[in-house]
């Protein structure tokens, strides 16, 4: 556990070492050794605490080592689909050293006349949709919408839809999917 993190909350709280000593019914030389790392609280003191402070047990455990990551092109993770269709990720796949993404961004290229999938995805999270460069046709299930290169879209989960390139020319899409499991 990083006691910093629990010194910086309660700060940010307003809350002094004794005043959450007595919400808690510990003392506050007990707070003060988890503050500064002499000492690690039992997994129920840890969530007494947790309970307090309205956060849960992974902030204090949580590595903050890793802040950022960099996603290099040439070191884009692709996924083919059944059809062939390739997404390239501008951000890390779930599980990726130990870091799990709160959402994922895709580029798709399609050709001429040319759907992203064979059928319509439904998925279990948001989805925004933009077009980077020509005109993307999304078709739903009881209508079309069609956006132009700059515009986006917001679809909210499970709404069944495909994107297609109307046009002679390829175009490119960009996705954003908020948190998936993709494991």
């Amino acid at each position: 556990m990083n006691g910093n993190k629990l010194r910086n909350l309660r700060k940010e709280k307003e809350y002094t070492i004794e005043y959450l000593a007595n919400l808690s019914g510990f003392t506050a030389s007990y707070i003060s050794q988890i503050e500064r790392n002499k000492i690690e609280p039992s997994l129920s003191a840890l969530n007494k605490i947790c309970d307090i402070l309205n956060v849960s047990l992974y902030y204090f455990i949580e590595d903050d080592s890793k802040k950022t990551n960099i996603i290099r092109s040439e070191q884009r993770k692709v996924i083919t689909s059944k059809d062939k269709k390739s997404f390239s990720f501008l951000t890390p796949l779930g599980g990726e050293g130990g870091f799990n993404p709160k959402f994922y961004v895709y580029e798709i290229k399609l050709s001429q006349n040319e759907w992203d999938s064979e059928t319509e995805h439904i998925l279990s999270c948001h989805k925004c949709i933009i077009a980077k460069k020509g005109t993307v046709l999304i078709e739903f299930s009881d209508h079309n919408e069609l956006i132009i290169t700059g515009d986006s879209i917001y679809i909210n989960s499970n709404i069944p839809h495909r994107c297609y390139n109307p046009t002679d020319q390829e175009i490119e899409v960009m996705c954003i999917l908020s948190e998936l499991d993709l494991s």
